[in-house]
């Protein structure tokens, strides 16, 4: 896979802004399922961009193609070969395509794996809020048929995606406010 950078993440400021949804997605959500958790010595963000995982984690190493984020280790997560004993992959599937999810999960080398995604059972509403950028956004069924079958969903909370969310994330001044749901599922 090419390396692609994606101007609509921002760099180094991704999922910094204050609005609402991105307070819940980037920072609450994200406490309240660590809590679930025990965090190993050696954890890699992969996809971890900016390295927003270190405020909660400050030994992890982010792992992302982006090098306008600063990543620890900048290379593809779908070639990454180190072994680590956690990976994370919080918001980076809908990055891939199902191939391309399926493929990661063969070449993840690490004792535990915990994935944090957002679903949307409204896809139509989720793509017309999402001008300006290229994603795979799945539903939690759809979602759930890429996952390896031992894991298990830990942490399931719907969530509504703000205008404010959209404008900092997207500079979308017209998007429809909406209920999405977040998961969490952990092996």
């Amino acid at each position: 896979m090419p390396m692609q950078i994606y101007k609509e993440d921002k760099g180094i400021n991704f999922g910094k802004w204050e609005d609402a949804t991105s307070k819940f997605l980037y920072k609450t959500s994200t406490e309240e399922i660590l809590s679930k958790i025990k965090i190993p010595k050696l954890v890699a963000d992969y996809g971890g961009a900016n390295g927003n995982m270190k405020k909660f984690i400050p030994n992890s190493i982010s792992i992302d193609i982006d090098e306008t984020k600063n990543p620890d280790i900048l290379d593809n997560i779908l070639e990454h070969k180190l072994s680590y004993d956690l990976v994370i992959l919080r918001y980076v599937l809908h990055y891939l395509n199902d191939y391309q999810v399926i493929e990661l999960f063969e070449t993840i080398n690490a004792k535990n794996i915990l994935i944090i995604q957002f679903t949307n059972e409204d896809l139509k509403l989720k793509y017309f809020n999402s001008k300006n950028e290229f994603k795979y956004f799945r539903t939690k069924k759809q979602l759930e048929s890429l996952l390896p079958s031992r894991i298990k969903n830990i942490y399931s909370k719907e969530f509504i995606c703000t205008k404010e969310f959209y404008k900092n994330r997207l500079g979308i001044e017209n998007s429809i406010l909406h209920s999405e749901n977040l998961q969490a599922y952990y092996l």
